[in-house]
């Protein structure tokens, strides 16, 4: 008998379920989506029904009043952090202190041209999620939105210029962080 035919007419018992914890070893994270994934899939299956039901254009404009209060409250939030810490709001500490794991989400190549902190994505677990799942034109709203946000809420003196995008078609995201006031 198979496991589903067992379960139909035998139900659980911890007897049976015994090696689920070492299959779950051996099988490690193979599976699983990353955790900023599975937020893409989630907002962007959100978003492919709010814009089927309301139109492109309205569709859109809720989705944006949306992901903007997100984002500052992901700001807002991430300073609180770095203040609870005894910490000033610095770029710096915004990267110390954020609320995700850039370097498993993005797989940042960062380099300082100018004085100004250049970050290049080519690896986006967010946006590779919801492409999985052929919502990547959604995702692409919620990129088109929120990073301005966060920034704001967490430190407006923070410029921020984004100067390819997964919306452009390219392959990759740029993030141009400035601080330096001449560069401003």
């Amino acid at each position: 008998m198979n496991d589903l035919e067992r379960e139909k007419e035998s139900g659980f018992d911890f007897e049976y379920l015994g090696d689920v914890i070492d299959k779950k070893r051996e099988v490690g994270d193979k599976f699983q989506t990353p955790g900023f994934g599975l937020a893409a899939q989630l907002f962007s299956s959100v978003a492919k029904f709010v814009i089927e039901k309301m139109g492109a254009e309205e569709g859109e404009a809720l989705l944006k009043e949306a992901i903007e209060y997100f984002g500052l409250e992901r700001g807002k939030q991430i300073a609180e952090k770095v203040k609870a810490e005894g910490k000033i709001l610095s770029l710096k500490n915004w990267l110390i202190y954020s609320d995700i794991d850039s370097m498993k989400n993005f797989r940042p190549v960062t380099s300082t041209p100018n004085e100004d902190l250049v970050v290049k994505i080519k690896h986006c677990t967010f946006y590779k999620a919801a492409e999985d799942w052929g919502l990547g034109d959604y995702a692409k709203i919620y990129c088109k939105y929120v990073d301005y946000k966060i920034l704001e809420g967490y430190n407006p003196d923070v410029k921020l210029i984004l100067k390819q995008r997964q919306v452009t078609g390219k392959n990759r995201c740029v993030f141009q962080y400035v601080m330096k006031e001449q560069n401003k």
